[in-house]
């Protein structure tokens, strides 16, 4: 269990790494952009990249802000049929919202994480990157798993 945390622990601290440097490409069959509500909506076949870390997912909102006339990213929430994979590490979840001024990713609805064989479920999972921690969280008297492999 504790190898298991310390990985993604270490994910997150790479990936908040490489998500602030690069630019995000987002590609989908749809976008609107909603300006009263600085909300930018991706529909259908949605996918994003930000340097070597891809993202699929049913819908994407990007909530932003506007200083010095220029749009800031606020959050992220991908919606259904959620993706995620950096190298040797990927999760599919229903739901993943990312909060950039604090620097936190929580992923719900069933997530699954692995890293090569190694996996990891629980109702949330929540990397801090800030404090360089996370957790997996139970619900409804569901325990969190840990399939950790030794060899």
């Amino acid at each position: 269990m504790a190898k298991g945390l310390l990985w993604l622990t270490i994910l997150g601290l790479w990936l908040a790494s490489r998500v602030l440097a690069a630019p995000i490409d987002i590609r989908s069959d749809r976008m609107e952009v909603l300006e009263d509500e600085k909300i930018a909506v991706f529909t259908g076949k949605v996918e994003a990249r930000k340097g070597d870390l891809r993202l699929w997912a049913d819908k994407l909102y990007v909530y932003y802000r506007v200083v010095d006339g220029r749009r800031q990213v606020q959050k992220l929430v991908a919606l259904g049929n959620v993706r995620i994979e950096k190298d040797g590490w990927r999760s599919l979840s229903g739901k993943a919202v990312y909060f950039k001024d604090e620097d936190r990713l929580v992923l719900e609805d069933q997530p699954r994480v692995w890293h090569g064989k190694d996996e990891v479920r629980g109702a949330v999972v929540i990397i801090y990157f800030k404090e360089n921690r996370s957790e997996v969280l139970s619900r409804g008297g569901r325990p969190v798993e840990a399939y950790v492999y030794t060899e």
